[in-house]
């Protein structure tokens, strides 16, 4: 189980009228759809998400995860320099965003607002933006290109630090039932397995494997627990639904 702790050195992006510090997040060539791509646990916290592409066809995906109340905010850039500033509009990557409820919103390219990015003495362009109020759930965003170009998302406006969850899909797995949990106790390794479960999912999993359950926190929420230490006993922290981590006892 791998997690990916975005780097602390923000790349920072400047819109119009306000400076929002960005995380950087770079796909890989392994990230060719969203439920191989990595997963930001809390879609509102900010991230600039960097998709590189050698030929006409290649796609990059991610996730994203909100929750009722929260704004979705993703903004399409590209360095000003070649080859990108020198594509049309429709020899550009197509960034397509699908909703928890099957929506998809294809990003229209429809400016070209140059900005000047001093942290790194760079030049881009805003080619698109989009923001509006999130669905409750997993977002996808799926980048296919259409030539050798790369392209930056920037995702989120919370100037705090973001977790990224890969191996999203072995993650959600439950492990098999081990008699070792309720005579020797519950090992670190396999109560980790819990990671990146939904709270639903989650629950359901320790039901299953016969661990006693209970929440220390949900969304910066503390919950009154008990003193006493329990083997068969796993503790889990909720992070935007999803399990962020896990202690033993």
């Amino acid at each position: 189980m791998r997690f990916l702790i975005s780097s602390l050195i923000a790349v920072s992006l400047l819109s119009t009228s306000t400076a929002v510090a960005h995380q950087p997040l770079i796909l890989l060539q392994s990230d060719t759809t969203a439920a191989k791509g990595p997963l930001l646990v809390d879609g509102t916290i900010s991230f600039a998400v960097r998709a590189s592409f050698t030929k006409t066809g290649q796609t990059q995906a991610l996730r994203a995860q909100f929750k009722v109340g929260d704004q979705l905010a993703l903004q399409y850039l590209i360095v000003d320099k070649k080859p990108e500033n020198s594509l049309k509009s429709n020899q550009l990557p197509v960034v397509v965003i699908t909703a928890p409820s099957g929506k998809k919103i294809t990003m229209k390219i429809n400016e070209r607002t140059k900005f000047f990015e001093p942290y790194s003495q760079t030049n881009y362009f805003y080619l698109a933006r989009f923001n509006g109020p999130a669905e409750e759930g997993i977002y996808k965003v799926s980048i296919t290109s259409k030539a050798k170009s790369s392209i930056t998302l920037a995702i989120g406006e919370k100037e705090i630090r973001g977790q990224v969850v890969r191996d999203y899909e072995s993650l959600t797995k439950c492990p098999s039932a081990a008699t070792s949990d309720a005579s020797s106790g519950i090992t670190q390794l396999r109560a980790n397995a819990l990671i990146g479960m939904s709270e639903a999912a989650a629950e359901n999993c320790a039901n299953q494997l016969n661990w006693l359950y209970r929440i220390a926190e949900r969304d910066e929420e503390m919950f009154m627990l008990t003193k006493d230490y329990r083997i068969n006993r796993v503790t889990v922290y909720i992070k935007a639904g999803l399990v962020t981590k896990v202690d033993v006892g």
